[in-house]
């Protein structure tokens, strides 16, 4: 249940970002601020984003996000991290490595300041990379589970419906489509 405090940080960040459109101000940048965080290996925090005007504001209080990005027209989004718990065995000694027990989302503000999310294809936990494409009318992710092949998936920006998607399964570098192609460099053959 969310606390009355995050609804109305939510709402005026919703307002304030928004507003920031009317002024002709778009955000030019973003930027983490990390945050302590029980994440292993990625560095987690809360989204910047500094607009052209010289103004700056912070757009997250939960200290779980990662890779964020803005577009050419000024949409922002970033990665929110699966949380992750520290499981225990019978007698409560804890294991060694953290599980997630959510999944990865990606999560767009858009210059009305309404958000959207995005999820991994299919059963994938993790967000591995993400980009805008087709003049920011879509967004792009590879994901995948803790082991296996990435898959990818091309959601219309606008209604947040899946447009195409590669997963489930290796695809060879040379079978996958051209949206996909620049977050798969590192598969090449």
């Amino acid at each position: 249940m969310c606390s009355l405090a995050a609804v109305l940080s939510v709402a005026l960040s919703s307002a304030v970002f928004a507003a920031s459109d009317d002024q002709r101000s778009t955000p030019k940048d973003v930027s983490i601020i990390v945050v302590p965080s029980q994440s292993e290996g990625r560095k987690t925090g809360n989204v910047k984003v500094t607009f052209t005007d010289g103004r700056t504001e912070v757009l997250t209080h939960t200290g779980d996000c990662f890779d964020a990005k803005v577009s050419p027209n000024g949409n922002v989004g970033w990665i929110q991290s699966a949380k992750m718990e520290r499981l225990t065995d019978n007698q409560g000694v804890p294991y060694a490595k953290m599980v997630a027990v959510n999944k990865d989302s990606l999560v767009v503000r858009l210059l009305n300041g309404k958000t959207r999310k995005f999820p991994p294809l299919g059963e994938n936990t993790f967000i591995v990379n993400w980009r805008f494409g087709d003049d920011d009318k879509t967004v792009i992710l590879r994901s995948m589970g803790y082991h296996g092949p990435s898959s990818f998936v091309q959601y219309d920006l606008a209604s947040g419906k899946v447009i195409d998607s590669r997963g489930n399964g290796y695809t060879p570098y040379a079978e996958l489509p051209a949206w996909a192609k620049p977050l798969a460099d590192d598969l090449r053959d």
